[in-house]
């Protein structure tokens, strides 16, 4: 997760982006968004998730299972 940075863009920009996770170990200059945006690691602060304004195309395409409830599993 990474957004850009400071100073680089106005606040409004600064929304938190997904990558996959190949993107913040590639020596490649330009990294990609999931929503398809390439940005240069310089323009990226990187972050943990849970931080910021998210993406939402950046949200709406990334997979995954939905969030389980722990109580269901334990069949309660």
């Amino acid at each position: 997760m990474g957004r850009l940075a400071r100073g680089t863009t106005g606040e409004a920009r600064r929304v938190v982006h997904v990558f996959d996770l190949d993107a913040a170990r590639s020596t490649h200059e330009l990294v990609r968004t999931r929503c398809g945006e390439a940005l240069t690691r310089a323009q990226v602060e990187w972050l943990t998730p849970g931080v910021g304004m998210p993406c939402e195309p950046c949200l709406g395409l990334t997979g995954g299972e939905r969030v389980r409830s722990p109580r269901r599993e334990l069949g309660v």
